[in-house]
């Protein structure tokens, strides 16, 4: 199949338990589709209710998907109540690896995955808590999807708290959506503070106004719920593909940062998929992928010094290994990216092709799909 799975596609959210049901065995652990080794108690729980949260973030996504879509005019298609929970962005095969597909992150309208997240999270602090104002901190792509759900979401005002090693290309960027919500009435503003995310982010978190909410980019929960729509996207997407080959196993390779991305994807795409008779017979596996040098000059996109504890838990509740990737492996990625889709991304998402090239763990093969989950293209 050599079309791109397009942005229209129709998926199903109904995921309900159809003949079978979680089963708790004689050790107490639950047994689910999917989970061969079964789950404690205590790691179902909180996969259970991110799970219930990623299932409303999409419906709340859903109001917007039209606006969030980086689409040609020309591509642009009519969008309405026929067309429920339509993907964000596209699932595209390779050219130059067979068996090699990528989630298209960089057809945001933002560019980066993060929009997902923004506008989940200001949208359900809005509507549940009355919220007018919010601070956030970022390296850039977070903070251009909190100005793009400002512009939608039109609230009283947003501070962006920034460190000094932003990418200047992200900069510049945010100097102009803040412009463009100031003229709308919408109080925004962009604070330079410490060297990196995390000295901002310290910086926020003890600078927070009392009637600001703070919108953090990978432990706010239904910011991860918002990334997680990723996932349900996906299940659709693989679907299709799972009718159509001999796959036995299906691996999905995400960057980490913080670690919202893959928590949130990884725990809907798991959960949802544990109901789906079209993963019956796949293995599903992740692959996250952190910077080994947090100075790597490509790492812009997920330089953080540790993930959020919520996430770090969940992923091991999962058992997603997690590796580490060099400015070097990041920069033959976004090379064979360039060629493969005449498209310039970011390292971290370049990196994730690096194991699918390299490792035989995770190469593309006729039994074997790999997706490469490229987050964003703010280079």
């Amino acid at each position: 199949m050599l079309e791109s799975l397009n942005a229209y596609q129709k998926f199903d959210l109904n995921h309900q338990p159809a003949a079978t049901i979680p089963a708790i065995d004689e050790d107490g652990r639950i047994r689910l589709p999917g989970f061969p080794a079964g789950l404690s108690v205590q790691a179902y729980l909180p996969l259970v209710h991110l799970y219930a949260k990623v299932l409303e973030a999409s419906r709340i996504l859903d109001r917007y998907r039209d606006f969030l879509r980086l689409l040609n005019d020309e591509d642009r298609r009519p969008y309405g109540s026929d067309q429920p929970q339509a993907p964000l962005t596209a699932l595209t095969p390779s050219t130059l690896l067979p068996h090699l597909y990528y989630k298209r992150e960089d057809q945001t309208a933002t560019r980066a995955y993060k929009v997902r997240g923004a506008v989940v999270g200001m949208a359900k602090l809005m509507e549940s808590r009355s919220v007018r104002k919010f601070l956030t901190v970022s390296t850039g792509n977070h903070a251009l999807g909190v100005l793009k759900a400002a512009e939608l979401l039109l609230p009283e005002s947003v501070r962006l708290v920034v460190p000094s090693n932003t990418a200047p290309v992200k900069l510049e960027k945010l100097k102009k959506a803040i412009h463009g919500l100031n003229t709308q009435g919408v109080q925004a503003d962009l604070l330079f503070r410490g060297q990196t995310f995390d000295e901002a982010r310290a910086w926020a978190l003890d600078n927070q106004a009392e009637n600001e909410a703070y919108l953090d980019p990978y432990s706010d929960p239904w910011v991860v719920a918002g990334q997680g729509t990723l996932g349900l996207e996906l299940l659709g997407q693989i679907q299709s593909l799972l009718q159509q080959g001999q796959y036995e196993e299906v691996v999905l390779i995400s960057p980490i940062g913080g670690g919202g991305l893959l928590t949130g994807t990884a725990t809907a795409l798991k959960m949802a998929s544990a109901w789906e008779s079209a993963f019956r017979n796949v293995e599903l596996r992740f692959l996250g992928l952190r910077l080994d040098d947090l100075n790597a000059p490509l790492g812009d996109a997920i330089r953080v010094a540790q993930m959020a504890d919520f996430n770090q838990s969940t992923l091991d509740a999962l058992n997603v290994p997690v590796q580490t990737m060099t400015d070097a492996q990041m920069a033959k990625g976004v090379e064979f990216v360039q060629c493969d889709l005449r498209q310039q991304v970011e390292g971290a998402s370049g990196g994730t092709v690096h194991p699918a090239l390299s490792d035989d763990a995770y190469r593309p093969s006729a039994k074997r799909l790999v997706i490469s989950l490229l987050s964003g293209a703010n280079t």
